[in-house]
């Protein structure tokens, strides 16, 4: 049962996808073992939990300055949507966190992330910035009305373009079973929000893909 519900699901996460992302999902040079008892999480698993409930967090800042700012409502549910995903996301991430045993956290160094797959998989180089979501929050703050909304959607494009990749890319290399069902099944509320905000793009003059070749990665319930 559990592989029919699995499938299904990476079916409907097949229906939009990356026309990088086939491409650019770098798979983990030496795999990834279940942590044994008295073993903390693979360094690359934790990354991920930590980089996506970073992603998260600032999520809910640039919400919080959309909902000030935003040009009109279509702008405004946009955007509150895609703050209501991630806040969904970070109360996962914490769960999730919590229930494993977690490498020490100078294991975990922001300049180590894009060292591994899980973090590493990014569709354009200056994705693997540190810090992006706290810049893109510095430079909204002070613009307005349709200089802001461009802003936004810009930023926007680039954040989840990296949330999409380190989603996918998790999905197809962790041997945690719960972690990559977390994934996959995240990623369609993910790359819903990334098609809408597409699909807003060219309202403010912003080229953007639309759809392209669907994500590919390895079958959740072969995780161990």
């Amino acid at each position: 049962m559990l592989r029919i519900i699995l499938a299904a699901i990476l079916g409907a996460v097949l229906v939009s996808g990356s026309p990088w992302a086939q491409v650019n999902i770098r798979p983990d040079t030496t795999p990834r073992l279940p942590p044994q008892p008295g073993q903390s999480l693979p360094v690359e698993d934790a990354l991920f939990l930590k980089e996506a409930a970073a992603a998260s967090q600032g999520q809910a800042e640039l919400g919080r300055l959309a909902a000030e700012k935003g040009v009109d409502d279509a702008f405004k549910n946009l955007a509150k949507g895609i703050a209501e995903t991630h806040a969904t996301l970070g109360e996962s991430l914490k769960r999730l966190s919590s229930a494993r045993p977690l490498p020490p956290a100078d294991q975990l160094k922001p300049e180590r992330a894009d060292a591994f797959g899980a973090a590493g998989a990014v569709t354009n180089p200056a994705n693997t910035q540190e810090g992006m979501t706290q810049d893109a929050v510095k430079a909204l703050s002070g613009a307005s009305g349709d200089a802001f909304a461009k802003g936004y959607i810009e930023a926007q494009l680039r954040l989840h373009d990296r949330i999409v990749d380190l989603y996918q890319t998790e999905a197809s290399n962790t041997p945690d079973r719960e972690l990559a069902t977390f994934a996959i099944t995240s990623l369609v509320s993910i790359q819903k929000d990334r098609d809408a905000l597409r699909q807003m793009a060219g309202r403010f003059g912003i080229s953007a893909p639309a759809t392209g070749q669907p994500v590919q990665y390895g079958d959740p319930t072969k995780a161990r």
